[in-house]
Protein backbone atom coordinates (compact mmCIF):
# COMPACT_ATOMS: atom_id res chain seq x y z
CA UNK A 1 0.00 0.00 0.00
CA UNK A 2 1.12 3.69 -0.90
CA UNK A 3 2.52 5.73 2.09
CA UNK A 4 2.82 2.46 4.23
CA UNK A 5 6.60 2.34 6.31
CA UNK A 6 8.26 -0.46 4.47
CA UNK A 7 9.46 -3.40 7.84
CA UNK A 8 12.54 -2.87 8.98
CA UNK A 9 15.25 -5.39 7.73
CA UNK A 10 16.25 -7.71 10.18
CA UNK A 11 18.68 -10.50 10.48
CA UNK A 12 17.06 -13.82 9.28
CA UNK A 13 18.58 -15.87 12.32
CA UNK A 14 17.43 -12.94 14.86
CA UNK A 15 15.50 -14.69 17.49
CA UNK A 16 16.83 -18.44 15.82
CA UNK A 17 20.11 -18.22 16.48
CA UNK A 18 22.38 -17.26 18.94
CA UNK A 19 24.62 -15.25 16.98
CA UNK A 20 24.88 -11.22 17.03
CA UNK A 21 23.98 -9.09 13.86
CA UNK A 22 25.60 -5.73 12.90
CA UNK A 23 24.18 -2.76 11.49
CA UNK A 24 24.87 0.18 9.77
CA UNK A 25 22.39 2.82 10.81
CA UNK A 26 21.67 6.60 9.69
CA UNK A 27 19.40 8.84 10.22
CA UNK A 28 19.51 12.95 9.19
CA UNK A 29 17.98 16.21 10.62
CA UNK A 30 14.65 17.48 9.26
CA UNK A 31 15.40 19.51 6.27
CA UNK A 32 18.90 18.76 6.55
CA UNK A 33 19.73 21.76 8.23
CA UNK A 34 23.05 22.06 9.99
CA UNK A 35 21.73 21.92 13.59
CA UNK A 36 24.22 20.00 15.08
CA UNK A 37 27.53 21.87 16.45
CA UNK A 38 29.74 21.16 19.16
CA UNK A 39 27.43 20.78 22.25
CA UNK A 40 24.92 18.87 20.55
CA UNK A 41 27.41 16.50 19.19
CA UNK A 42 28.57 16.09 22.38
CA UNK A 43 25.15 15.27 24.14
CA UNK A 44 24.05 12.62 21.56
CA UNK A 45 27.40 10.78 22.20
CA UNK A 46 26.80 10.95 25.76
CA UNK A 47 22.79 9.59 24.98
CA UNK A 48 24.26 7.27 23.16
CA UNK A 49 26.63 5.52 25.08
CA UNK A 50 24.23 5.85 28.09
CA UNK A 51 21.33 3.99 26.24
CA UNK A 52 24.28 1.64 24.56
CA UNK A 53 24.56 0.69 28.23
CA UNK A 54 20.83 0.32 29.19
CA UNK A 55 20.18 -1.77 26.24
CA UNK A 56 22.79 -3.82 25.46
CA UNK A 57 23.73 -3.19 22.36
CA UNK A 58 27.76 -2.11 21.14
CA UNK A 59 28.16 0.36 18.82
CA UNK A 60 31.39 -0.70 17.11
CA UNK A 61 31.80 3.02 15.47
CA UNK A 62 30.41 6.36 14.89
CA UNK A 63 30.19 9.71 13.77
CA UNK A 64 27.95 12.58 14.34
CA UNK A 65 27.91 14.93 11.86
CA UNK A 66 26.40 18.83 11.68
CA UNK A 67 23.13 17.50 9.95
CA UNK A 68 23.06 13.75 9.86
CA UNK A 69 24.88 10.57 12.08
CA UNK A 70 25.78 6.79 11.10
CA UNK A 71 26.48 4.00 14.06
CA UNK A 72 27.71 0.94 13.31
CA UNK A 73 25.68 -1.24 15.61
CA UNK A 74 25.88 -4.75 17.00
CA UNK A 75 22.88 -6.29 18.56
CA UNK A 76 23.11 -9.35 20.16
CA UNK A 77 20.40 -12.39 20.57
CA UNK A 78 18.24 -11.56 23.43
CA UNK A 79 19.26 -13.04 26.66
CA UNK A 80 17.51 -16.36 27.46
CA UNK A 81 18.18 -15.80 31.10
CA UNK A 82 16.56 -12.90 32.99
CA UNK A 83 18.36 -10.05 34.23
CA UNK A 84 18.39 -9.99 38.43
CA UNK A 85 16.06 -7.27 39.91
CA UNK A 86 19.57 -5.72 40.92
CA UNK A 87 21.20 -6.21 37.44
CA UNK A 88 18.02 -4.32 36.15
CA UNK A 89 18.32 -1.68 38.53
CA UNK A 90 21.86 -1.03 38.43
CA UNK A 91 21.23 -0.19 34.39
CA UNK A 92 18.22 2.34 35.58
CA UNK A 93 20.69 3.80 37.43
CA UNK A 94 22.17 5.28 34.20
CA UNK A 95 19.08 6.63 32.81
CA UNK A 96 16.79 7.40 35.22
CA UNK A 97 16.78 9.64 38.59
CA UNK A 98 17.46 8.44 42.21
CA UNK A 99 13.84 9.02 43.14
CA UNK A 100 12.67 6.86 40.25
CA UNK A 101 14.83 3.85 40.63
CA UNK A 102 14.20 4.25 44.19
CA UNK A 103 10.53 3.71 43.76
CA UNK A 104 11.07 0.90 40.58
CA UNK A 105 13.27 -0.97 43.38
CA UNK A 106 10.15 -0.89 46.12
CA UNK A 107 7.58 -2.13 43.26
CA UNK A 108 9.54 -4.70 42.46
CA UNK A 109 10.52 -5.77 46.23
CA UNK A 110 7.08 -5.68 47.06
CA UNK A 111 5.40 -7.56 43.87
CA UNK A 112 8.30 -9.93 44.16
CA UNK A 113 6.97 -11.60 47.37
CA UNK A 114 3.32 -11.89 46.25
CA UNK A 115 2.11 -15.57 46.23
CA UNK A 116 -0.92 -14.10 43.84
CA UNK A 117 -1.33 -14.68 40.29
CA UNK A 118 -2.19 -10.93 39.97
CA UNK A 119 0.94 -9.83 42.02
CA UNK A 120 3.22 -12.17 40.11
CA UNK A 121 1.57 -11.06 36.66
CA UNK A 122 2.67 -7.21 38.17
CA UNK A 123 5.50 -7.91 38.96
CA UNK A 124 6.18 -9.53 35.49
CA UNK A 125 5.05 -6.50 33.77
CA UNK A 126 7.02 -3.75 35.32
CA UNK A 127 10.13 -5.83 34.76
CA UNK A 128 9.11 -5.97 30.92
CA UNK A 129 8.10 -1.99 30.80
CA UNK A 130 12.09 -2.16 30.75
CA UNK A 131 13.81 -4.93 29.67
CA UNK A 132 11.37 -4.98 26.46
CA UNK A 133 14.28 -1.97 25.13
CA UNK A 134 17.36 -4.26 25.52
CA UNK A 135 18.32 -5.93 22.64
CA UNK A 136 16.59 -4.18 19.86
CA UNK A 137 18.18 -2.11 17.25
CA UNK A 138 15.02 -0.02 16.58
CA UNK A 139 13.88 0.61 20.64
CA UNK A 140 17.63 1.81 20.52
CA UNK A 141 17.44 4.43 17.75
CA UNK A 142 14.01 5.11 18.83
CA UNK A 143 14.52 5.82 22.38
CA UNK A 144 18.04 7.45 21.83
CA UNK A 145 16.85 10.37 19.44
CA UNK A 146 13.55 10.50 21.68
CA UNK A 147 15.75 11.97 24.39
CA UNK A 148 18.36 13.63 22.21
CA UNK A 149 15.09 15.96 20.97
CA UNK A 150 13.62 16.81 23.79
CA UNK A 151 17.10 17.86 25.22
CA UNK A 152 17.64 19.89 22.07
CA UNK A 153 14.01 21.26 22.08
CA UNK A 154 14.30 22.21 25.65
CA UNK A 155 18.31 24.05 24.88
CA UNK A 156 16.87 25.70 21.46
CA UNK A 157 13.57 27.03 23.16
CA UNK A 158 11.92 24.84 19.71
CA UNK A 159 9.29 22.17 19.45
CA UNK A 160 8.32 19.41 17.04
CA UNK A 161 10.32 16.76 15.31
CA UNK A 162 14.20 17.18 15.14
CA UNK A 163 14.89 14.27 12.67
CA UNK A 164 14.27 13.50 8.87
CA UNK A 165 11.45 10.37 8.53
CA UNK A 166 12.62 7.10 9.78
CA UNK A 167 16.45 5.96 10.39
CA UNK A 168 17.63 3.83 7.56
CA UNK A 169 19.62 0.53 8.35
CA UNK A 170 21.55 -2.08 6.60
CA UNK A 171 22.51 -5.39 7.78
CA UNK A 172 26.22 -5.60 7.79
CA UNK A 173 27.87 -8.82 7.38
CA UNK A 174 30.94 -9.33 10.00
CA UNK A 175 34.14 -9.28 8.62
CA UNK A 176 35.70 -7.55 5.61
CA UNK A 177 32.29 -5.81 5.17
CA UNK A 178 32.12 -4.68 8.71
CA UNK A 179 35.37 -3.53 8.45
CA UNK A 180 34.97 -1.25 5.28
CA UNK A 181 31.59 -0.11 6.34
CA UNK A 182 33.33 0.77 10.16
CA UNK A 183 36.69 2.51 7.45
CA UNK A 184 33.40 4.91 5.65
CA UNK A 185 31.80 6.02 8.22
CA UNK A 186 35.13 7.22 10.14
CA UNK A 187 36.10 8.78 6.75
CA UNK A 188 33.25 10.97 6.89
CA UNK A 189 34.45 14.07 8.72
CA UNK A 190 37.68 13.32 5.99
CA UNK A 191 35.08 13.39 2.94
CA UNK A 192 33.38 16.62 4.17
CA UNK A 193 36.41 18.34 4.24
CA UNK A 194 36.28 19.42 8.20
CA UNK A 195 39.85 17.14 9.15
CA UNK A 196 42.69 16.32 7.10
CA UNK A 197 42.88 13.50 9.50
CA UNK A 198 40.04 10.92 10.95
CA UNK A 199 41.69 11.15 14.44
CA UNK A 200 41.45 14.70 15.06
CA UNK A 201 37.80 14.77 14.46
CA UNK A 202 36.35 13.88 18.67
CA UNK A 203 32.84 12.45 17.32
CA UNK A 204 33.73 9.70 15.52
CA UNK A 205 34.91 6.03 16.72
CA UNK A 206 38.41 6.34 15.32
CA UNK A 207 38.80 10.05 16.92
CA UNK A 208 37.70 8.39 20.45
CA UNK A 209 39.76 5.53 20.41
CA UNK A 210 42.65 7.42 19.02
CA UNK A 211 41.90 9.81 22.33
CA UNK A 212 41.58 6.48 24.90
CA UNK A 213 38.11 5.65 25.17
CA UNK A 214 37.78 2.28 25.91
CA UNK A 215 34.15 1.75 24.42
CA UNK A 216 35.66 3.27 21.46
CA UNK A 217 38.54 0.93 21.49
CA UNK A 218 36.75 -2.11 21.63
CA UNK A 219 34.79 -1.34 19.09
CA UNK A 220 37.72 -1.10 16.74
CA UNK A 221 38.91 -4.67 17.97
CA UNK A 222 35.79 -5.75 17.73
CA UNK A 223 35.97 -5.40 14.06
CA UNK A 224 39.38 -6.17 13.09
CA UNK A 225 38.97 -9.26 14.90
CA UNK A 226 36.18 -10.25 13.24
CA UNK A 227 35.86 -12.60 16.38
CA UNK A 228 32.11 -13.30 17.59
CA UNK A 229 31.04 -11.34 20.65
CA UNK A 230 31.75 -11.55 23.58
CA UNK A 231 28.29 -12.59 24.98
CA UNK A 232 27.34 -14.29 28.34
CA UNK A 233 23.74 -15.38 29.17
CA UNK A 234 22.77 -11.56 30.29
CA UNK A 235 24.21 -10.23 27.11
CA UNK A 236 27.36 -8.40 26.46
CA UNK A 237 29.97 -10.19 29.27
CA UNK A 238 31.47 -6.57 29.53
CA UNK A 239 34.29 -4.41 27.61
CA UNK A 240 36.98 -6.54 26.53
CA UNK A 241 40.20 -6.36 28.46
CA UNK A 242 42.10 -4.34 25.78
CA UNK A 243 45.26 -4.56 27.98
CA UNK A 244 44.90 -8.38 26.10
CA UNK A 245 45.35 -6.60 22.95
CA UNK A 246 48.50 -4.90 21.12
CA UNK A 247 46.49 -1.60 20.92
CA UNK A 248 48.94 -0.03 18.69
CA UNK A 249 49.25 -2.87 16.37
CA UNK A 250 45.47 -3.38 15.98
CA UNK A 251 45.31 0.91 15.55
CA UNK A 252 48.11 0.75 13.23
CA UNK A 253 46.12 -1.95 11.21
CA UNK A 254 42.76 -0.08 11.19
CA UNK A 255 44.39 3.61 10.31
CA UNK A 256 45.86 1.75 7.15
CA UNK A 257 42.40 0.29 6.47
CA UNK A 258 41.59 3.77 6.47
CA UNK A 259 43.73 5.63 4.51
CA UNK A 260 43.87 2.46 1.95
CA UNK A 261 39.62 3.52 1.66
CA UNK A 262 39.91 7.19 2.02
CA UNK A 263 42.22 7.87 -0.83
CA UNK A 264 41.23 10.90 -2.84
CA UNK A 265 39.50 10.58 -5.94
CA UNK A 266 40.23 12.65 -9.32
CA UNK A 267 36.61 12.39 -10.62
CA UNK A 268 37.53 11.39 -14.08
CA UNK A 269 34.04 9.54 -14.41
CA UNK A 270 31.75 11.22 -12.13
CA UNK A 271 33.51 14.97 -13.05
CA UNK A 272 32.94 14.98 -8.91
CA UNK A 273 36.25 15.13 -7.60
CA UNK A 274 36.05 13.44 -4.05
CA UNK A 275 37.93 14.35 -0.94
CA UNK A 276 40.45 12.25 0.86
CA UNK A 277 43.97 11.49 1.09
CA UNK A 278 46.77 12.16 -1.53
CA UNK A 279 48.78 9.17 -2.34
CA UNK A 280 51.97 10.49 -0.58
CA UNK A 281 49.68 10.85 2.36
CA UNK A 282 49.00 7.03 1.87
CA UNK A 283 52.47 6.40 1.01
CA UNK A 284 53.72 7.54 4.38
CA UNK A 285 51.20 5.84 6.50
CA UNK A 286 52.25 2.07 4.97
CA UNK A 287 55.95 3.22 5.24
CA UNK A 288 55.73 3.69 9.15
CA UNK A 289 52.67 0.29 9.60
CA UNK A 290 49.74 3.12 10.53
CA UNK A 291 51.41 4.09 13.91
CA UNK A 292 50.63 6.96 15.35
CA UNK A 293 54.31 8.84 17.19
CA UNK A 294 53.64 9.91 20.91
CA UNK A 295 53.47 13.60 20.14
CA UNK A 296 50.34 12.38 17.48
CA UNK A 297 48.78 10.68 20.32
CA UNK A 298 49.46 12.91 22.92
CA UNK A 299 47.51 16.13 20.63
CA UNK A 300 44.37 13.73 20.47
CA UNK A 301 44.58 13.53 24.44
CA UNK A 302 44.65 16.90 24.56
CA UNK A 303 40.95 17.30 24.10
CA UNK A 304 40.40 16.55 27.68
CA UNK A 305 43.08 19.43 29.15
CA UNK A 306 41.01 21.98 26.57
CA UNK A 307 37.30 21.02 26.52
CA UNK A 308 37.15 18.88 29.82
CA UNK A 309 35.28 21.08 32.87
CA UNK A 310 38.04 19.30 35.30
CA UNK A 311 41.20 17.69 35.12
CA UNK A 312 43.46 15.87 37.94
CA UNK A 313 43.41 12.82 39.85
CA UNK A 314 40.94 10.47 40.50
CA UNK A 315 40.22 11.39 43.69
CA UNK A 316 40.60 15.01 42.91
CA UNK A 317 37.70 14.63 40.41
CA UNK A 318 35.56 12.39 42.66
CA UNK A 319 35.66 15.29 45.15
CA UNK A 320 34.47 17.39 42.61
CA UNK A 321 32.16 15.18 41.36
CA UNK A 322 30.68 15.04 44.93
CA UNK A 323 30.37 18.35 45.61
CA UNK A 324 28.52 19.55 42.27
CA UNK A 325 26.01 16.83 42.60
CA UNK A 326 22.38 19.19 42.93
CA UNK A 327 23.92 21.87 41.11
CA UNK A 328 25.74 21.69 37.83
CA UNK A 329 25.60 18.17 38.07
CA UNK A 330 22.73 15.28 38.15
CA UNK A 331 22.36 13.81 42.17
CA UNK A 332 22.05 10.36 40.44
CA UNK A 333 25.67 10.98 38.55
CA UNK A 334 27.76 7.69 38.85
CA UNK A 335 31.71 7.75 38.01
CA UNK A 336 33.99 10.11 38.17
CA UNK A 337 34.95 11.04 34.45
CA UNK A 338 37.43 9.20 32.21
CA UNK A 339 40.95 8.17 32.36
CA UNK A 340 43.57 9.66 30.20
CA UNK A 341 44.82 5.78 28.83
CA UNK A 342 47.34 4.87 26.47
CA UNK A 343 50.98 6.00 26.83
CA UNK A 344 49.31 9.20 29.27
CA UNK A 345 48.74 5.93 32.55
CA UNK A 346 51.84 6.96 34.10
CA UNK A 347 50.60 10.71 34.26
CA UNK A 348 47.26 8.66 36.56
CA UNK A 349 45.34 11.79 34.82
CA UNK A 350 41.45 11.83 34.73
CA UNK A 351 38.93 14.36 33.13
CA UNK A 352 35.49 15.30 33.97
CA UNK A 353 34.19 16.48 30.18
CA UNK A 354 31.07 17.98 31.32
CA UNK A 355 29.15 19.52 34.00
CA UNK A 356 25.44 19.52 33.12
CA UNK A 357 23.11 18.14 29.76
CA UNK A 358 22.52 21.71 29.27
CA UNK A 359 26.34 22.57 28.07
CA UNK A 360 27.36 24.65 31.49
Amino acid sequence: MLGMAKARLLAPWTGVEDRSAIYHVVSRVVGREFLLGRAEKEQFVKYMRLYEAFCGVRVLTYCIMSNHLHILLEVPPASERELSDAALLEKLEGLYSSQHVDLVREQLAVLSRSRTPEGREAYQNLRETYTSRMWDMGLFMKTLKQRFTSWYNKKHGRRGTLWEARYKSVLVENGLAARTMAAYIDLNPVRAGMVKDPKDYRWCGYGEAIAGNTLARNGVLRVISELESDLSNDGWSGARDITRYDWRSVAGRYRLILFDDGVESSGELSGHKRRGFTSEAVEREEKRSGQLSVAEIARCKTRYFIDGAVLGSQQFVEDVVTSLKGSYLPTNRKGSGGRLGGRMKSSNLWSLRKLAENGA
